[in-house]
């Protein structure tokens, strides 16, 4: 019996040690594959951040626009076709102008014309409505 023993224990622990690196290379593919699956993953998330960011950008640039030009044309209406504004239209300016300041100043957006062609609204008389 000790001989079979003695020629069985190298068969078996070769078998033994092979079983147990197939399992180990099982799991590292399994490992692999999901490392790669989460990199992919990520890969699309950070492409679609990157692509909303993009959007958030230029529609905040156009919100910008949009606001600096419905400012500027008040200010030509007042300064060039009235010669005249009222305290109410100068309130909703002022309102309107300080917004606006603030939107450029959390941007780091400088529109010195602005605050210029306002100023000078603000020193226009007032006229009835």
């Amino acid at each position: 019996m000790d001989g079979l023993i003695q020629w069985a224990a190298p068969i078996v622990s070769t078998a033994l040690t092979a079983y147990l690196t197939s399992l180990i290379a099982r799991s590292e593919r399994k490992t692999d594959v999901k490392r790669k699956a989460e990199a992919e993953w990520r890969d699309r998330v950070d492409k679609r951040l990157t692509d909303i960011e993009g959007k958030q950008d230029r529609s905040i640039a156009a919100q910008a626009a949009q606001t600096r030009s419905d400012i500027v044309h008040k200010c030509h209406r007042y300064l060039d076709d009235l010669g005249k504004a009222s305290t109410e239209e100068k309130h909703a300016l002022h309102d309107e102008h300080e917004q606006y300041t603030q939107f450029c100043t959390d941007l780091g957006i400088d529109n010195n014309f602005i605050d210029c062609l306002v100023a000078r609204v603000m020193e226009l008389p007032e006229r009835e409505v």
